[in-house]
């Protein structure tokens, strides 16, 4: 009986596991993702998105000015975000309501999400000069 257990689970996770890899292999890839997905997202997905893209953007700009020393790291981001010198100065809120006033526009939707951010945020810091 324990073997058939046990060939049952391994079964069962092989089929998890081959249909998990199935799915993977169908969906869109970060890069891809533009207006459809954006109007899509929920909020919090939106929220999510965008923090995690300026958390990314934060932490390429901080390894710009310290090695890859976490501690050293930590502070130059923290002393980047204090002075306005991220390459994403202002905050989630301000890029997920200009992606909503973005992909508004259907000519718009094609593009994808990361260069959506970039287009915003150049407008964004000329508005702020």
């Amino acid at each position: 009986m324990g073997a058939r257990r046990a060939g049952g689970a391994v079964l069962v996770a092989a089929v998890c596991a081959g249909g998990w890899a199935t799915a993977a292999q169908t969906e869109r890839r970060w890069v891809a993702f533009d207006g459809r997905e954006w109007t899509q997202f929920a909020p919090a997905e939106k929220r999510a998105y965008v923090a995690g893209f300026l958390a990314g953007a934060a932490l390429a700009d901080g390894e710009r000015t310290a090695l890859r020393d976490t501690t050293l790291l930590r502070r130059a981001v923290d002393s980047l975000y204090r002075v306005g010198g991220l390459r994403y100065p202002f905050g989630q809120m301000v890029y997920a309501t200009q992606l909503d006033e973005f992909y508004w526009w259907d000519n718009h939707v094609p593009t994808p999400l990361y260069l959506a951010l970039r287009d915003i945020n150049v407008r964004l810091k000329r508005q702020d000069e």
